[in-house]
């Protein structure tokens, strides 16, 4: 499809998607205009046109990676309408894939929020809605708690280079995981 033809939207993701892909093949300090455009395969003024500074293509990025975390964990929800917190259940999946396909991006993100802690906000929006969404899911919200914590400290560890779990090891920790979950009571 030609570019005049394509959204706005449409573009902005493309654009995301190939920022995201400088950042996982070269690391934070790679991510320019020029790189992006380069494997965008747009020029530097039509990513201008979309994020007109590096600030707001990286506040895009983390804007994008939250949505794309919300929708995972919405997509894998209906997967575990049986588990007796099917949020929280998803949350487990969907934690587990990105700390096995996305880890770079998650360090890179880390490297470029230290100036721009406001960068969190989409994640805590998207987190507060899954809170909302377990408490409504189950009444023992401690145990709950105790599985969404771990995921959260999973994620901590690995975006700071500080996880001492093998990758068979994390296994072991994400069935517990699941195990402790179908302890709990709707």
């Amino acid at each position: 499809m030609p570019r005049s033809a394509r959204s706005t939207q449409d573009s902005k993701s493309e654009i995301l998607t190939a920022a995201l892909e400088v950042i996982r093949r070269s690391g934070a300090p790679a991510l320019t205009i020029d790189a992006v455009a380069e494997e965008s395969g747009f020029s530097k003024g039509g990513v201008l046109y979309n994020f007109p500074t590096k600030d707001a293509l990286i506040t895009g990025m983390v804007e994008f990676l939250a949505n794309q975390f919300g929708d995972e964990v919405a997509k894998a929800r209906e997967l575990h309408l049986s588990s007796p917190c099917p949020t929280l259940s998803a949350m487990i999946d969907v934690t587990q894939g990105w700390l096995r396909e996305r880890q770079d991006v998650a360090r890179a993100m880390l490297a470029t929020k230290a100036d721009k802690p406001d960068l969190s906000e989409p994640f805590k929006e998207v987190t507060t809605r899954l809170k909302k969404a377990v408490e409504a899911e189950t009444e023992e919200r401690g145990k709950a708690w105790m599985i969404w914590s771990s995921l959260e400290g999973l994620h901590f560890s690995d975006a700071h280079c500080a996880s001492v779990f093998t990758e068979d090891e994390l296994v072991v920790v994400f069935n517990q995981l699941r195990r402790c979950l179908d302890e709990i009571k709707n």
